[in-house]
């Protein structure tokens, strides 16, 4: 059975383009705990200045998720069924940091929680996820837009 590399899932997530877009970094992950960190730039904030809840959304997601994957089981995919923010003080400048937490973790259901702190560790919002936990299916049994072997209806090459 595969065992978790934390350096190897922080090397992952850290390259994935939504990661990377957002401005985030997967500090760490392990015993289904994780710290995510996220650079405020111009482009993530709404109207008013600050940072802007969706992102914020998006950090209690991924540390949320990143937690998670530390500790079930490698052979099962997960997804989202819902997350929830609240929004304490605004933050417009600097990092902010995401401290998530596995509180629950059954066979199919999983629910965590969320610290989000601003630069000078005030806590600027918390939130929830819960996740979806499911077997990854065999290869002949994943529909072919899954498994990379057709485009559209065309042979890959």
């Amino acid at each position: 059975m595969k065992k978790f590399d934390e350096q190897f899932y922080k090397d992952r997530v850290n390259t994935f383009p939504f990661v990377k877009l957002m401005g985030m970094k997967l500090l760490s992950s392990g015993g289904g705990k994780s710290v995510m960190r996220c650079r405020i730039r111009p482009l993530l904030r709404n109207t008013a200045g600050t940072l802007h809840g969706g992102v914020m959304g998006a950090l209690v997601d991924m540390s949320v998720a990143t937690a998670l994957r530390s500790v079930m089981d490698l052979s099962c995919w997960m997804t989202t069924v819902e997350y929830k923010v609240n929004f304490l003080k605004p933050v417009s400048e600097g990092i902010v940091t995401a401290y998530g937490t596995i509180l629950r973790l059954g066979t199919t259901i999983a629910v965590g929680a969320t610290e989000i702190r601003n630069d000078e560790g005030e806590v600027v919002a918390f939130g929830s996820a819960t996740y979806y936990i499911l077997k990854k299916p065999e290869r002949r049994n994943v529909p072919a837009i899954m498994n990379g072997s057709s485009v559209r209806g065309r042979k890959r090459k």
